[in-house]
C-alpha cells in the first residue's frame, strides 16, 4: 500500500513528545527526534520540531487491508490521549 496522509500535531512539549516515544516504544517504534521505525507489519515516520512545538507522524507502509482512515485515526486518539496526558495544561493541542 501506498504511505497514508500525514498528520501534524501542534502546541506538542519536549515532555509532551517524551511521553509519545514512551508509548510508541511499547509496539517497539522510537528513536530522536526525526526518524522511522517499523513494527507488526506498519512504518512510520515522524518529525517533532521543539521551536515550532509540532509534530508530523505518517504511515508509510502498512498491510493492504488496513484504510488509512483507520490507521490515522488510531494515531490521531492514541497520539491526542498521551498529550494531554503529558500537558500541564490540559488540552490546548490542535490537529491539523
Amino acid at each position: 500500500m501506498a504511505g497514508c496522509e500525514g498528520l501534524t500535531f501542534h502546541g506538542v512539549t519536549r515532555s509532551a513528545w517524551t511521553s509519545i516515544k514512551r508509548a510508541a516504544s511499547a509496539y517497539g517504534v522510537g528513536g530522536g527526534d526525526a526518524g522511522s521505525g517499523s513494527a507488526q507489519g506498519f512504518s512510520f515516520s515522524w518529525r517533532y520540531n521543539e521551536g515550532a512545538k509540532t509534530l508530523h507522524i505518517q504511515c508509510t507502509d502498512a498491510p493492504g487491508l488496513v484504510p488509512c482512515s483507520e490507521i490515522n485515526a488510531k494515531l490521531q486518539s492514541e497520539v491526542q490521549s498521551v498529550i494531554f496526558a503529558a500537558s500541564e495544561e490540559g488540552g490546548d493541542t490542535l490537529l491539523a
